[in-house]
């Protein structure tokens, strides 16, 4: 079983150290835990992008469907999408829709979708090098589980008696 993404997540109550420390008991690679916080910021980075992107596509469509039911002029195939538009692809807004025509709204679209698709391919990626990570990094140990590299050199106690050594033939 995995640890939940939630004790990664120190805005959200986490405790990153704490795992770190974990690892370190265990003997384990400590690198793993950046790496699922970093794959995780860069994911939900991404994930709030792709939103806004879909966002900007269902604004499109709305103003595209506007337009149409005013029965305004569709515009020419062949006009360009003003650049000072492109340049502000991420951040469009009514009053901007407003300016242009239908032709120039769908290739706005158009653009956005292709947006979109490189914006998931990005998350996904992010997602499969967290969860690989994840999957490396092993479950809290209690405070009471000795520390130790080599489970041969620990002291284990059997009832009453203390053996300074581990048999399977007691």
């Amino acid at each position: 079983m995995v640890l939940d993404l939630e004790l990664f997540r120190a805005d959200k109550g986490g405790d990153p150290a704490k795992i770190k420390e974990n690892q370190a008991k265990r003997y384990k690679d400590v690198t793993l835990v950046d790496k699922v916080v970093e794959a995780d910021t860069k994911w939900r980075k991404l994930r709030y992008q792709a939103d806004n992107w879909n966002k900007l596509k269902n604004d499109c469509s709305r103003n595209i469907g506007v337009k149409m039911k005013k029965k305004e002029p569709v515009g020419d195939d062949s006009e360009p999408v003003p650049q000072e538009v492109l340049d502000k692809l991420e951040s469009l807004t009514e009053e901007i829709f407003v300016t242009l025509t239908v032709n120039q709204i769908k290739k706005i679209r158009v653009l956005i979708a292709e947006a979109i698709t490189k914006c998931d391919a990005e998350r996904l990626e992010m997602e499969t090098v967290r969860k690989e990570s994840l999957k490396e990094i092993g479950n809290l140990i209690h405070e009471s589980v000795p520390v130790s590299n080599d489970e041969r050199s620990e002291e284990r106690r059997v009832g009453k008696e203390c053996r300074s050594r581990w048999s399977p033939y007691h």
